[in-house]
């Protein structure tokens, strides 16, 4: 048997169907997640991946009578579970001390100040508020957030004590120094150690760090590569990261690099979209296939520069939408679509499940694309009025 692929949506399975006939998927216990499109053939299995002895009994009595060639996640909690199955099982995969390093923001954090000092930023664990009040004292703000948390989901910045003191519970958070500069999302691939890098987006982020925008170019400044990409395999290195993919963001200031976090996966987002644009990668077939031997091999790019852009608003009720993309001489709307509708309520932009809706864009240039990704935000695609409220807004993270 050839791939067993954990936590996919029905797009990833759909692209792992092409790399082998013989796919089986692991979901969620309790996920609900169903695959109507195609026929999985019996070769679909929901698991308690919470329940590390489950898992293991589920891994001997089930997958290893069909012996795979290897295990793959691209969702972020499904890379601990892949892991899990795949020492277990002695195929393929990540080990599974690396993939706990990228997912627990305090490990990484320790392992940089350990191995590569200079690119880690400092920290204090939010369980205790004399370390909290020392961090506050030297750096004057810092930022709160979940060690094992993604899609920006309660990150807040502190700036006093007294602020810190507002958070909830500070059991499972982490409380870092807050990183001066650019922020970018890098796509990566390594192999037997060494590092490549795919693709650099700038990212744009509303207040509380929801990530509105990613442009990317596919010819980057050759000293924003070099500064990028030798942080990147430093901190690979350091975490142990020697094969397959993984996302990485980073702020650069001047010559600085820090590390805000990194996941051995594909970037969300529609980052894939944008490699796919600006290189010719089929990303996210690479980062399934990858334990087969899929290697990245560009081909003719789509345009030398892309970008997505996400839909907010204010909260209250929406009282217009965009339906229609616009047009512009030098950048294509390749994507659109609005989760919104006149008469919904729109809640706070919490995290990246309350935005309403993105686009993707491909043009002549990275300066055309944040023109246009500027024209988006600027003008807002759903209008809403104040009054009422929304607890959630759509999803729209699903790759």
């Amino acid at each position: 048997m050839g791939l067993v692929v954990v936590g996919a949506s029905e797009n990833i399975a759909r692209i792992a169907r092409t790399l082998d006939d013989d796919v089986v998927f692991v979901d969620a216990l309790g996920s609900g997640r169903r695959r109507a499109s195609q026929d999985d053939g019996g070769r679909s299995f929901a698991v308690d991946w919470q329940d590390e002895a489950a898992l293991t009994e589920f891994a001997q009595r089930v997958l290893a009578p069909l012996a795979p060639r290897a295990v793959v996640s691209v969702t972020e909690h499904g890379l601990v579970p892949a892991a899990l199955l795949s020492g277990v099982l002695g195929a393929l995969g990540v080990p599974v001390d690396v993939v706990r390093a990228t997912r627990d923001k305090r490990l990484m954090r320790r392992v940089l100040a350990a191995k590569a000092p200079h690119l880690t930023v400092d920290h204090a664990d939010a369980r205790d508020e004399a370390a909290v009040a020392d961090l506050l004292s030297r750096c004057g703000r810092a930022v709160v957030k979940p060690a094992d948390g993604t899609a920006s989901t309660d990150v807040c910045v502190v700036r006093s004590l007294k602020e810190f003191r507002r958070v909830s519970d500070p059991e499972g958070l982490i409380v870092e120094e807050f990183a001066e500069g650019t922020e970018f999302s890098v796509e990566s691939f390594s192999v037997d150690g060494r590092h490549e890098v795919i693709g650099i987006a700038e990212k744009g982020t509303a207040e509380g760090f929801v990530e509105v925008s990613h442009v990317m170019s596919g010819d980057p400044p050759a000293e924003q590569q070099r500064l990028i990409g030798r942080a990147v395999g430093e901190l690979l290195d350091a975490l142990g990261l020697t094969d397959g993919p993984a996302h990485t963001e980073v702020k650069v200031h001047g010559d600085t690099v820090k590390v805000i976090e990194t996941h051995n996966r594909p970037g969300g987002d529609s980052v894939a979209d944008l490699v796919a644009i600006v290189t010719g990668i089929d990303w996210r077939k690479v980062c399934l296939g990858w334990p087969l031997g899929l290697r990245p091999a560009a081909s003719t790019p789509h345009a030398p520069a892309a970008a997505s852009v996400f839909f907010t608003a204010p909260p209250g009720r929406v009282t217009a939408v965009r339906a229609d993309a616009p047009e512009w001489a030098d950048v294509t709307v390749e994507y659109w679509k609005v989760e919104a509708s006149v008469g919904d309520l729109v809640g706070e932009l919490r995290s990246s499940s309350d935005r309403l809706g993105m686009a993707v864009l491909s043009g002549r240039s990275a300066d055309a694309c944040r023109a246009a990704v500027r024209a988006l935000r600027e003008r807002p695609v759903v209008v809403t009025e104040p009054g009422g409220t929304a607890d959630v807004g759509p999803e729209l993270m699903e790759e």
